[in-house]
């Protein structure tokens, strides 16, 4: 009885275990809204708030760093970005990312003397919303914004500090969906379309930037020409005297500040001349050719009327019925000094015949 009873409760005991460990691992990626987040969940790439893609903007801010042993593990990569000074919280916060979603990992704080800002602006693609992080628990890796449900492409996200308290806002890690951070400063989603002996591109603007830089060629990664735009031709850029038919590869760069950016995507276009349609005809018309039993081939350019006229003779007469000659007026063709000429065809002399109409 006591081996039966004993044998029930370590059963009972393992699967109580078991279900632990599957519930304790999925709270380890359970994302809830205003709970610490210790990594990025699967489906997700976290980037450190050092990354930089991730630009800082404006005065005010501090890249504060663990340095002391306790202060270590806390924060994500020991690191975050903050506006530690409520004096001067006008600095923004900008990256662009492709993906589905977006996730805010901060430093939420309400402690008197150490409370972040009670109101921070966010806009996703010009989107509005807003959301705190002076939560009264002190909590680092803290999930403080979420936006899932985006469509695929490119998407702008930019943060500002509206309400701060002791200080304003701050970054611990950024968390991406189904895609990875894009640096701003990087001109993307260059476009290429063929023209006569030219190509067109165009790509999105960097707002810092000063000029861009188009290099291309005709083997992919090497580009052998350059030329330089303006901050204003990011749109239907112009690439003249190029070889019809010949292949291009382009890639675009941003001078911001005298220092050149990464190359954006190459795109390709064909240059084609333009395409000559073949003329219309210019009435209802055809070319007859009948082939006499002898071989002679004779040639007629007729209207259509005519050559139904002959072909009705023909089958009428193959049909027993209709005169055994049939008049085919040459009308310009050959005239000379005479009024008119006619070929008389002999029913019985034809072999073949042929209309090609135009």
């Amino acid at each position: 009885m006591k081996s039966i009873y004993f044998k029930k409760l370590f059963l009972m005991l393992s699967v109580s275990f078991v279900l632990t460990m599957i519930f304790s691992a999925t709270s380890t990626y359970a994302a809830t809204l205003k709970q610490p987040l210790m990594e990025a969940e699967p489906g997700w790439t976290r980037y450190d708030d050092t990354t930089p893609a991730i630009k800082y903007l404006g005065t005010g801010w501090t890249a504060w760093k663990a340095t002391a042993s306790a202060d270590k593990g806390i924060h994500y990569n020991d690191t975050f970005h903050g506006q530690i000074d409520n004096k001067d919280v006008s600095g923004t916060v900008k990256f662009q990312f492709t993906g589905t979603g977006v996730r805010i990992i901060g430093y939420a704080n309400g402690a008197s003397g150490y409370a972040f800002a009670s109101d921070v602006l966010i806009s996703v693609d010009g989107v509005e919303e807003h959301f705190p992080m002076n939560y009264t628990a002190k909590q680092a890796r803290t999930l403080v914004y979420e936006k899932v449900g985006l469509e695929e492409g490119v998407h702008t996200v930019e943060l500002k500090t509206i309400k701060p308290v002791t200080r304003g806002m701050n970054v611990d890690a950024v968390d991406i969906q189904g895609g990875e951070l894009q640096d701003i400063d990087i001109p993307m989603n260059l476009d290429a379309k063929p023209g006569n002996s030219s190509v067109t591109l165009n790509w999105n603007s960097v707002e810092a930037a000063d000029s861009y830089v188009i290099r291309y060629g005709t083997e992919s990664g090497k580009y052998t020409e350059t030329v330089t735009a303006t901050k204003d031709e990011y749109g239907n850029f112009v690439i003249p005297g190029l070889t019809n038919g010949t292949t291009y590869y382009f890639v675009v760069s941003a001078i911001i500040d005298g220092v050149e950016s990464e190359f954006s995507n190459e795109a390709s276009a064909t240059p084609q001349g333009p395409v000559i349609e073949p003329e219309e005809p210019s009435g209802n018309r055809a070319i007859l050719v009948v082939t006499m039993t002898t071989g002679l081939e004779k040639e007629y350019d007729l209207s259509m009327q005519e050559v139904n006229s002959f072909i009705d003779w023909y089958e009428a007469k193959q049909a027993g019925s209709g005169k055994a000659s049939y008049a085919i007026d040459k009308h310009d063709n050959n005239k000379g000094p005479f009024k008119s000429r006619k070929d008389y065809i002999l029913f019985d002399r034809v072999l073949t015949f042929e209309v090609s109409e135009y």
